[in-house]
């Protein structure tokens, strides 16, 4: 477990990678949209109340001058690659928690780490044209909490002192992986901030909230949370996701959306030296009716894209009904030392 956690987070990740080759956007509002809705927008267009996650369309009419772009998948992905391989560079461990942010290990020292956090966004910008933001804490849910104070493009610290604070006052809505559901029920029970936990019995919590929730609440309340930092590594399983829609694109056949996940997830494992010895396919039908799943195993594992996509292909239902989208998880992941090597 490390003392030290840095949580790294490109800054509208998708309208910065747009803007590399488009730097007059830069001053201007613009979002990249995704599947018709925003998937990010630049501080010009978040100034004047362009969220993530909005319909492009209700966007538009909240700001008429607001300019759409859409961003080739290939050079987002390629984009995340590049990310991934400096944080990488700089960490021991990475643990991403989505195709822009990550929380990294650079040991326990903390000025090293703070250091490393500032080397990090100074090569990010310099080398991949990507502002960062980075924030350090003791834990993930410091860590996290000290990014969003970072942002834009910046780098922020929760010490120990500002910790134990935070521990008492931070209002529940900003506890990390805590949904409005939850927010809601410990309204009933009057609380609003984290501190205020200690008012309601254990029992009454895990009653309220459930079981699993309580735990996770109790432990950030008392500093118990979660400081360890699981690279993919360390993963049993990787999954790549992608939509049948996007926003002024033709729709994808399922025969791209396949090949989209099983590459991506593919270069994702042989980034981090991994096998995988199964794969599983969902496959999301239209309509409300029921998803369709297969699977297949390989006797010697493999990071191929090339095998995996055969494997899928041979075994996809025939006729593949109309599609919102599909997922491709790879399993029974392990270190690429561990298969032996064919000699015949």
């Amino acid at each position: 477990m490390s003392s030290v956690v840095l949580h790294a987070d490109a800054d509208c990740f998708f309208a910065a990678v747009a803007m590399r080759s488009r730097p007059e956007l830069q001053a201007r509002p613009m979002a990249v949209v995704a599947h018709v809705y925003v998937a990010s927008a630049n501080y010009p267009a978040r100034a004047r109340g362009i969220t993530s996650g909005m319909l492009a369309a209700e966007a538009v009419r909240v700001l008429p001058e607001l300019i759409l772009v859409d961003v080739d998948r290939t050079a987002v992905e390629s984009a995340s690659d590049a990310l991934f391989e400096l944080f990488e560079g700089i960490a021991r461990g990475v643990e991403p928690g989505s195709m822009e942010e990550a929380f990294l290990d650079v040991g326990d020292d903390w000025e090293r780490a703070v250091e490393a956090g500032h080397r990090l966004r100074r090569r990010a910008f310099a080398e991949l044209g990507i502002p960062i933001s980075v924030g350090v804490g003791r834990t993930k849910l410091m860590a996290k909490l000290a990014s969003r104070a970072a942002k834009p493009d910046g780098l922020s610290e929760i010490g120990p002192d500002a910790e134990a604070g935070l521990r008492v006052t931070l209002p529940v809505t900003q506890l990390w992986g805590v949904g409005d559901r939850t927010i809601r029920r410990l309204s009933t029970l009057g609380v609003k901030r984290l501190g205020e936990i200690d008012t309601v019995r254990t029992d009454v919590l895990a009653q309220t909230c459930g079981t699993t929730m309580a735990r996770r609440l109790l432990r950030y309340r008392d500093g118990t949370d979660d400081a360890t930092v699981r690279s993919v590594r360390s993963r049993t399983s990787l999954t790549a996701e992608v939509a049948t829609g996007g926003y002024r694109r033709p729709d994808w056949t399922p025969g791209q959306m396949l090949e989209q996940c099983v590459v991506r997830a593919c270069r994702r494992i042989a980034r981090a030296e991994l096998v995988a010895s199964g794969v599983t396919v969902s496959l999301f039908v239209r309509g409300g009716q029921p998803n369709v799943i297969f699977k297949h195993t390989e006797a010697t594992p493999t990071a191929d894209s090339r095998i995996w996509l055969d494997a899928c292909r041979a075994r996809a239902p025939r006729p593949v009904q109309p599609l919102s989208g599909l997922r491709v998880t790879l399993t029974g992941l392990m270190p690429a030392t561990t298969v032996a090597t064919t000699l015949f």
